[in-house]
C-alpha cells in the first residue's frame, strides 16, 4: 500500500471517525482505486462514489441511501 493511502487514514478527520473525500482523479494520480478499496476493507470501512469523488466513512456503521 502506498504512502499516500497511509495519509488518507491518518488524518486528522479519518482518526476521528469522519468522512473523507478525495477526487477521483488523485486516487488514479496517487495511487489505485484498488489499494483505497483494500485498505477501506482491512478497515471496515465503506467507500461511495459521489460525483467526481470518492467518499470514505472512516468508521464502522451503517451507511444507508435514503433517496
Amino acid at each position: 500500500m502506498s504512502a499516500w493511502v497511509d495519509q488518507i487514514f491518518d488524518s486528522k478527520i479519518a482518526r476521528r471517525g469522519g468522512v473523507v473525500r478525495r477526487k477521483i482523479t488523485s486516487i488514479k494520480k496517487y495511487a489505485s482505486l484498488t489499494a483505497v478499496k483494500k485498505a477501506c476493507r482491512k478497515r471496515g470501512y465503506h467507500i461511495v462514489r459521489h460525483g467526481d469523488q470518492w467518499l470514505i466513512f472512516c468508521d464502522k456503521a451503517l451507511v444507508k441511501v435514503v433517496m
